[in-house]
């Protein structure tokens, strides 16, 4: 019976040590049109805005634009 326990706990031993060393590999997708769109509109916005840019509001009404291109297509 020792010789069983002894094998078991070897083996989860060696599962727990692989399973430790195999790290998942993240894989970055590639940005929206969304995405590329905020970014483009808030980086204008800040060299237009310099000290007075508020990134709340910037941040609505790159949204609110957002909505009116998709409203137009």
């Amino acid at each position: 019976m020792d010789e069983r326990i002894e094998k078991l706990e070897k083996e989860l031993s060696e599962l727990k040590a692989g399973l430790k060393s195999e790290k998942k590999v993240k894989v970055k997708k590639q940005p929206s049109e969304y995405n590329l769109f905020i970014s483009n509109f808030i980086t204008s916005a800040k060299t237009k805005m310099g000290d007075g840019y508020d990134h709340k509001q910037v941040f609505k009404d790159a949204a609110a634009e957002w909505k009116l291109q998709k409203d137009k297509k």
